[in-house]
C-alpha cells in the first residue's frame, strides 16, 4: 500500500478488497481509496458524480472507494501496529452530534468475510470509547463514514475473527480510540475539550 495527499484528498493505492459505509459503499475489488476534504458547505444532489470528478482529476485507475468531510487532510491521523494502518480525520460541534468522523482500516493480512465485516463493529466500538475518553455522551455523529479493507496479495490463510478480544481486534481498538482522539486534538489544535467546536 503506499498513500499520499493531492490536492486535499488523502489517497491510498494498493489492490484492495474492502467494505465501505461510505457513498457508493458496500463490498468490493479497489486500486484506491479516498478521504475527500470538501467545503463546509457542501452539498451536492449527487455525491457519487461529485466523487468520480475528483477520481477523474486525479487519474485514478482500477475504481476508488471514497469518503466525504470537511476536516482538512493536513490533520489526518494515521497510526500502524504489525499488520494494521488506520487513517481517522474527525470534527464535530462540541455538546451535538453534527460532524464527521472518518476511519479507514487497512490490513496487510487476509481477512475472512466475517472478519472484513467484525472490523466495522471493533472500529465503531473504538470509536465510542474515545468520544466517552473526552467525556462526550456521543457514539458519533451524523454522517460517520468507514472503509474497512485488506491488501489482496494472495498470501497466507485469512484471519477469520476480529472482534475486540482477537489479536487483530486488539490492534484496532487501540489505533481507532487513540486516532480518534489525535484526530480532533489536530482538528481544533487544542487539548481542551471545550474548545472543540466548528
Amino acid at each position: 500500500m503506499e498513500y499520499e495527499i493531492v490536492d486535499r484528498v488523502l489517497v491510498l493505492k494498493g489492490n484492495f478488497e474492502a467494505l465501505s459505509t461510505g457513498v457508493d459503499g458496500g463490498r468490493r475489488a479497489t486500486k484506491n481509496i479516498l478521504n475527500i476534504q470538501v467545503p463546509h458547505d457542501f452539498s451536492h444532489d449527487d455525491p457519487k458524480s461529485y466523487i468520480e470528478g475528483v477520481a477523474a482529476s486525479l487519474k485514478l485507475e482500477g475504481g476508488c472507494i471514497a469518503l466525504l468531510t470537511a476536516v482538512e487532510m493536513k490533520n489526518v491521523q494515521i497510526l500502524n501496529d504489525a499488520c494494521v494502518t488506520v487513517f481517522v480525520t474527525a470534527g464535530f460541534t462540541n455538546s451535538s452530534s453534527f460532524g464527521t468522523i472518518n476511519i479507514i482500516v487497512i490490513s496487510s493480512a487476509t481477512l475472512s468475510e466475517g472478519a472484513i465485516t467484525g472490523t466495522i463493529i471493533t472500529a465503531t466500538e473504538a470509536k465510542a470509547r474515545a468520544l466517552f475518553d473526552c467525556g462526550f455522551n456521543l457514539t458519533g455523529t451524523t454522517t460517520d463514514a468507514m472503509v474497512v479493507a485488506y491488501e489482496n496479495n494472495g498470501e497466507g490463510a485469512p484471519i477469520w475473527y476480529s472482534g475486540p478480544a482477537t489479536p487483530l481486534g486488539r490492534r484496532v481498538t487501540k489505533l481507532v480510540r487513540s486516532g480518534v482522539k489525535d484526530a480532533l486534538k489536530a482538528h481544533y489544535g487544542s487539548d481542551d475539550v471545550s474548545k472543540w467546536q466548528l
